[in-house]
């Protein structure tokens, strides 16, 4: 069967389209409506953008998306109401748009999950431009959500874009959500040390940091007595930036150190003692 022979016949076009009724008008009148619909869809994006940002939850691109697909919608009823001026039977109609729909979707399956799963990212409290997140994909500052990644800036200075199906479908820790960060130092004392003292002495020297927060205010509590040490845990919270969160500890291990060596106290290690058997030559003493 040849490519000519598969397409439809008039008889079959006749079927879905009533093209005798047609007129000159409805042609214009149909063309009329189309355009209408691309103008009432700009318009609605304008008009819904700035109304959407006014949501405390919801970002710029947040709107940026909702707004779009609602100018999509709109264009969707203008060329069904096209279809309907024309005559179209909108049984076969809408049969053929939903296998078209079927096939754009599976062709495009990917952009369609992005763009639905930045819908939700934006419109749940997970995290917004400005925080600072960890996930598998990369850790750093949110600069954009778009409806197809989500744009974060490293540390190191990298741009790296995230899938937002991946961010759906994965934990997402918000190292800024709450303000503050608490971070844990594991130092160990010799046995004999004075426990109280080195207790005080730790907190003392994490509270002498400008990086660290009064309240609530830094703990240290024994943790372990192990084969080599006294174990202490020093908790102290601070900024919970990144940066600012490497420079809190870079401060609070330098205060020890300084601490430590004023007090006398001992910093532990692990000690390895080699033996290497007795005298057992046998040999007898004169007598």
């Amino acid at each position: 069967m040849t490519f000519f022979q598969q397409l439809p016949s008039a008889d079959a076009v006749n079927q879905v389209i009533d093209a005798d009724s047609l007129t000159t008008w409805d042609f214009v009148w149909a063309l009329c409506v189309m355009l209408l619909a691309f103008v009432a869809a700009r318009i609605v994006r304008r008009a819904l953008r700035p109304l959407l940002r006014r949501l405390p939850n919801l970002s710029k691109e947040g709107a940026l998306i909702i707004s779009r697909a609602a100018g999509w919608v709109i264009i969707l009823l203008g060329v069904v109401y096209a279809l309907v001026i024309l005559n179209v039977e909108m049984g076969p109609a809408l049969i053929v748009v939903i296998i078209i729909g079927i096939v754009v979707f599976f062709a495009g399956r990917g952009v369609v999950e992005n763009f639905s799963s930045g819908l939700v990212l934006q419109a749940s409290p997970m995290f917004a431009v400005g925080d600072q997140i960890v996930t598998t994909a990369g850790t750093g500052v949110v600069k954009e959500v778009t409806g197809r990644t989500v744009r974060i800036e490293t540390m190191d200075g990298e741009g790296v874009f995230i899938p937002n199906k991946e961010l759906i479908n994965e934990p997402i820790t918000n190292l800024t959500d709450l303000g503050a960060r608490r971070s844990t130092f594991e130092i160990g004392v010799r046995y004999g040390t004075d426990l109280g003292l080195a207790a005080r002495v730790l907190e003392k020297a994490a509270a002498s940091c400008d990086t660290t927060h009064k309240e609530p205010a830094p703990e240290a509590l024994i943790s372990e007595m192990g084969d080599h040490s006294i174990e202490f845990l020093l908790r102290f919270w601070h900024h919970p930036g990144i940066l600012e969160s490497e420079r809190a500890k870079d401060a609070v291990g330098h205060a020890i150190t300084r601490e430590f060596a004023a007090n006398g106290i001992v910093i532990a290690f692990q000690q390895l003692t080699m033996w290497w058997g007795d005298d057992t030559s046998g040999k007898a003493s004169d007598g």
